[in-house]
This record gives structure tokens, sequence and C-alpha cells, in this order.
């Protein structure tokens, strides 16, 4: 999806979690959905995204919703990516590690 949207030259992207939390009694209830996720969804490269270069956010499913009503009532939207390193004052720096089995490299 984000390699199809560079493509078409967006600048980012947003993905629209389809399924409501568990915990989240409002989206439930707001859903005639019987299925929910247990846990915040995580959205990560599989391993063949080393030539995307624009970002892309992953947005739960109420989120999502109104985002998607206002862009149906044919109003602007704006929405502001940002993401920060996280300071420390020890001077370690923290970091996840993704691998994927099938990545030669990994």
């Amino acid at each position: 999806k984000v390699r199809n949207a560079q493509k078409a030259g967006a600048a980012g992207v947003l993905i629209a979690d389809n399924t409501c939390l568990c915990s989240d009694q409002d989206c439930i209830s707001d859903n005639t959905e019987d299925v929910c996720q247990p846990a915040e969804p995580s959205m990560h490269d599989d391993g063949s995204g080393g030539d995307i270069s624009i970002p892309s956010f992953l947005v739960l499913k109420m989120d999502a919703d109104e985002i998607k009503a206002e862009l149906r009532a044919n109003n602007l939207v704006q929405v502001e990516m940002q993401w920060a390193n996280p300071s420390h004052n020890d001077d370690h720096v923290e970091y996840v590690l993704w691998t994927n089995p099938s990545d030669p490299r990994s």
C-alpha cells in the first residue's frame, strides 16, 4: 500500500485499521462488528520496503473513522505526522530490532 502510494506521488500514508480494540468499548458500541483485537496492531516492514522513502502510520479504527467521515463530507483534513527519538540523560541508546527470517541479512 505504501509503495503504491509513493509511486503515485504521496508524501506520506495513513493506514486505517478496520477493527476495534477489545479495550475500546466506545468503538465496539459504535460498530456492529462482533470481532475485536485484544492488542494494538503493529505495522512494520516485511523486509521488502528498502525502496520506500515516505513515512507511514497506522491509525486506530476510531481515529480513522473520524478522518474518513470528514473526507466523505468533502471537508479538508490536515494530519501532521511527527515522531521523535526518546532523549535520555544517561547517554545510552534504546532501539527495537526487527528481523525477517526470509531476509538473508537478518
